[in-house]
């Protein structure tokens, strides 16, 4: 007896819970026109406000990437920099395809600029760009060319260095790309040579700082020289060869304990972020990229 009641209370379980999965896609897909309803009213309202308030009804019954990421252009507009980087940020949560993933990573890269988190905006914009199908947007290329002009403007102070690398692997949504924590550094030498200048030994001693940390000892670390296009490609494939162990030497000696955890190669003028001709596209060009191997 008791046996045939644990068993229709067991079935009764299995119905109630059968329910619930059948009417739960329904419900969703009324929930979700809801959404498309209250953020096509959101498009044609007559002011911001009115905008922004059928947004957040759009994103409460139903959270989907365009009325968040909606939300983030209204909020960065309003100079409110938190709400749309939290907008941003949930934008990129629903994400639905790689090209949306990167549109809401490079607008929060903006947003990270304008608020002076810099390496972190860098890096940011940096995946947006990665991520992008081409052609990439105007406005993209400009807010990440920005960025790294900024980055160039100061010295990266370790703690900004170690940010990135404790990051970890950054992967795409739908698993196309796999990206390892790397920062390229603005390394200062000479005008051509491979000897450090004053802020060129400030840059690296920073960057010894952040990998001499205990918990990054059991980690690899791969430093590429590059140049700008000016001159052979033989002689800026040895210069930045040169660069590149500058700057492992001086690593080493300063922070002995990394010597057998660095790799020095260089590409010469082979992977140039810039191919125009003005100073400041040389100037781009001209750095160490510093990447993490687990």
């Amino acid at each position: 007896m008791f046996k045939g009641r644990a068993c229709v209370k067991r079935f009764l379980i299995l119905s109630a819970l059968l329910m619930v999965i059948i009417w739960h896609g329904p419900a969703q897909a009324v929930d979700c026109r809801r959404a498309a309803e209250h953020y096509n009213r959101a498009r044609s309202a007559a002011d911001r406000q009115q905008s922004i308030y059928w947004l957040q009804r759009s994103t409460a019954v139903c959270p989907n990437f365009n009325a968040w990421y909606m939300l983030g252009r209204l909020y960065s507009r309003q100079g409110q920099p938190d709400q749309a980087l939290y907008a941003f940020t949930r934008a990129g949560e629903m994400s639905t395809s790689i090209r949306s993933e990167a549109l809401a990573l490079g607008r929060k890269g903006e947003i990270l600029t304008q608020t002076g988190q810099r390496p972190r905006a860098l890096r940011t914009l940096e995946l947006a760009h990665r991520f992008h199908p081409a052609p990439t947007p105007e406005w993209l290329e400009a807010a990440l060319r920005n960025a790294r002009i900024q980055s160039y403007q100061n010295v990266i102070a370790a703690a900004d260095i170690a940010s990135i690398f404790d990051a970890g692997l950054h992967a795409s949504k739908n698993g196309r790309f796999l990206v390892r924590p790397t920062v390229n550094l603005p390394v200062h030498f000479d005008f051509d040579r491979a000897h450090l200048n004053p802020a060129g030994k400030q840059q690296v001693f920073e960057l010894g700082q952040a990998l001499s940390r205990t918990k990054m000892r059991q980690s690899s670390f791969v430093l590429v020289g590059h140049t700008d296009k000016r001159g052979t490609r033989t002689y800026n494939q040895n210069l930045s060869e040169k660069r590149a162990n500058t700057v492992k030497m001086e690593l080493e000696r300063r922070f002995p304990s990394l010597i057998g955890q660095l790799k020095a190669a260089g590409r010469g003028e082979s992977q140039l972020l810039y191919d125009g001709e003005d100073e400041t596209d040389h100037l781009l060009n001209r750095r160490v990229k510093v990447t993490l191997i687990p």
